[in-house]
């Protein structure tokens, strides 16, 4: 299979989403991700169990998904990075490995000996990838955040939700998530960067500029009008009309507008010819200002069931999709053909499935991933591979370094 980041070593010193999502995308393009954590509590993520969510009778209900998430196929070892002997674990890896990423707040590993400037002296070719809330600098660069305090300040939450009612966050972690994925990126670019000149660099990414740089689309239309957008409500600040989901007999579609050539059979799908050449239903009114056209389709939506609607517009070429919930997007043929999700042996939940890579690389398709690792599962192994004797190994135990 291709594996273009193969050879490449990561150290990953990062709990929860965002450094370990950044380390779990290195990892599918073939890179080895060392998770150094935590010797007594190990990622936090790891305790966050299903039970936690559903109950403690849902199904492996004492196994985490969010570790499990973050993690899969990367190996572990513990360190105590307050003592001098775990710090210098790190120290002798980061001689040999290419990428140290973090999403610890901005200088705890500098006061630990284990910033850009520490571990250049001992790599040169070092590659240290900083994820953070707010950004290295400004007078926010130290406070602590969340996936949600990101959306609430870069603005998208003032965006989304019904008119009149509370602003809403996503339904999904997405400042942590895509600002791991904007990390990873900048990673490949430093990478690139080593090829050319020799030497790492630093790369900073934040959540907060990943959730401002998602929404250039919007916010540059208030940078060039002065103008505020009006809610989502179940559409888009901008659209609105057959725009978003829509209820039928048994469920809901969501739609994204019809173009003008697509219009006339739309409407004779739908048997509303009457609004073929209403100027309330045009191109414009029925994408940005379609009150007219979203009642309409309230309306004759729920005389057919989702099967009979899908068929019918996708047949005409017409641009929706059935709204589906979690159970099947696992289940999805589409999904598992291109190995967005992944068949996985779990040591304790057995056989599963599990979310992948959006990557396909010369067509080869990934449909298998391997578990998250115990914690500290690999510490003797790394330990071994870095030069350290078993007796070495064994005063690190004692003086609770690893």
């Amino acid at each position: 299979m291709s594996k273009p980041l193969e050879g490449i070593k990561v150290i990953e010193i990062g709990q929860e989403i965002q450094g370990p999502f950044a380390g779990l995308f290195l990892s599918d393009l073939g890179a080895q991700v060392t998770k150094v954590e935590n010797r007594e509590t190990g990622d936090l993520s790891r305790w966050l169990l299903a039970r936690l969510i559903g109950g403690s009778k849902v199904k492996n209900a004492n196994v985490s998904h969010y570790f499990l998430a973050m993690n899969r196929g990367k190996r572990s070892i513990t360190a105590n990075l307050k003592k001098p002997e775990g710090a210098e674990v790190v120290r002798r890896m980061a001689r040999s490995y290419d990428i140290l990423l973090t999403n610890y707040r901005p200088g705890v590993l500098d006061r630990l000996g284990l910033g850009f400037e520490d571990l250049r002296k001992v790599n040169p070719r070092i590659i240290f990838a900083q994820a953070s809330s707010w950004g290295p600098i400004g007078p926010w660069a130290m406070r602590p955040s969340r996936d949600t305090l990101a959306q609430a300040a870069s603005g998208i939450m003032s965006k989304q939700g019904m008119p009149g009612q509370p602003p809403a966050p996503a339904a999904a972690a997405i400042a942590d998530q895509t600002g791991g994925l904007s990390l990873a990126a900048g990673i490949l670019a430093a990478l690139f960067n080593r090829e050319r000149t020799g030497q790492g660099q630093r790369v900073d990414v934040s959540i907060y500029g990943t959730m401002i740089a998602g929404q250039a689309f919007e916010l540059n239309y208030t940078a060039l009008t002065g103008e505020e957008p009006e809610r989502a409500g179940r559409g888009h600040p901008f659209l609105h009309g057959i725009v978003g989901a829509f209820p039928t007999k048994d469920g809901y579609i969501a739609m994204i507008g019809v173009d003008d050539q697509r219009w006339p059979r739309f409407c004779e799908i739908l048997g509303i010819q009457h609004l073929q050449n209403d100027p309330e239903c045009d191109n414009v009114a029925r994408t940005f200002h379609g009150q007219k056209i979203e009642k309409v389709l309230d309306e004759v939506f729920p005389t057919r069931t989702t099967a009979e609607w899908m068929k019918l517009l996708t047949d005409a070429d017409i641009l929706v999709s059935e709204v589906v919930d979690y159970r099947q997007v696992l289940a999805s043929e589409q999904a598992r053909i291109n190995g967005y999700v992944r068949e996985m042996e779990h040591p304790v939940a057995g056989k599963m499935v599990v979310t992948g890579s959006p990557i396909t690389l010369n067509g080869e398709v990934t449909r298998t991933a391997e578990p998250p690792a115990e914690l500290g599962q690999h510490t003797e192994e790394v330990l071994l591979e870095l030069g350290y004797s078993w007796e070495e190994i064994g005063r690190l135990r004692e003086v609770e370094a690893i």
